[in-house]
């Protein structure tokens, strides 16, 4: 069986998700999202606000990820799922990601990710473009 990915719990009912996210995903999911940001499994985890030395720790016992940083993974997936509907493919997903954005005050939208707070506004900033609202 598949391991379950950060982007399939971003898809689930909340029930399910909130359960996944409680027992942690595999390390491996954390270099999933990094691939399809373009992005190594370093730089994301700087972004998120998670050590790099604590991931390859994680990934040499072959342990699950925390619930912490579980929820930032799935918090990304969720950002790059919305992402998706507007920008044609990942690569300009992870353009959009990486370039300062007016309406986040010049900060690049990754650079919000590692909070709930700032994600929703990187969401609300996403649902202006896609409305045509763009702040």
């Amino acid at each position: 069986m598949q391991a379950i990915t950060a982007f399939q719990v971003a898809e689930m009912p909340l029930s399910k998700a909130v359960a996944v996210i409680r027992t942690g995903l595999p390390t491996g999911a954390f270099d999933g999202v990094a691939k399809v940001l373009f992005l190594t499994a370093d730089e994301l985890a700087a972004k998120l606000g998670v050590s790099p030395r604590t991931l390859r720790d994680q990934r040499k016992r072959a342990v699950r990820l925390s619930r912490e940083n579980t929820e930032k993974l799935v918090r990304i997936a969720r950002v790059h799922r919305e992402a998706r509907k507007i920008f044609t493919t990942d690569e300009a997903v992870s353009r959009w990601l990486r370039s300062p954005a007016p309406a986040l005050d010049g900060l690049a939208p990754i650079d919000m990710l590692d909070t709930d707070m700032g994600a929703r506004e990187v969401e609300a900033v996403l649902n202006g473009i896609a409305y045509g609202n763009v702040m």
